[in-house]
This record gives structure tokens, sequence and C-alpha cells, in this order.
């Protein structure tokens, strides 16, 4: 997820193309009842907007988000 994200701070098309796997990501954490999980998510989505021609202006934040919710989905592996 991190190099996902990485790639896309000067890229606008995978800039976008994070967005959907994140969003496909949440949709997934709803379908199978993770919804403290599914809010990161959407946390995570609601500060990412691409720009064209302009660097990511949360990127620093977002990447402490992603982090956050790594740590939360190990927690979760290791609880299941």
């Amino acid at each position: 997820m991190y190099e996902r994200h990485d790639a896309a701070l000067c890229d606008i098309e995978e800039c976008r193309k994070f967005g959907g796997m994140l969003a496909r990501l949440l949709e997934r954490l709803e379908d199978a009842g993770q919804y403290r999980l599914a809010d990161r998510v959407m946390d995570i989505l609601s500060i990412c907007s691409p720009k064209i021609a302009s660097h990511c202006e949360s990127a620093e934040r977002t990447k402490s988000m992603i982090r956050s919710l790594i740590e939360r989905l190990r927690q979760e592996a290791e609880i299941a």
C-alpha cells in the first residue's frame, strides 16, 4: 500500500488507481462487517483528492494514516 501511495504522489492516474484500490478495500471491509477498519479507510479517502500537475498536499498525513491502518489490520489478523 505504501508503494502504491508513493507512486501516486506525482502521477494523477496512479493517484486515481490508489483511490480506487482504497474504495474496493472499503467495500470489502464493510461487507465483512469490519466497520472500525472501514472507518479508517474512509478517513484516508476523505483527505485524498487527485490534483493535476500538483504535489499531494496531504501526502505525509495520508502515509501516517496508512501506517496506522496496516497496524490495525495486522492486529485484527492476529486476533482472528
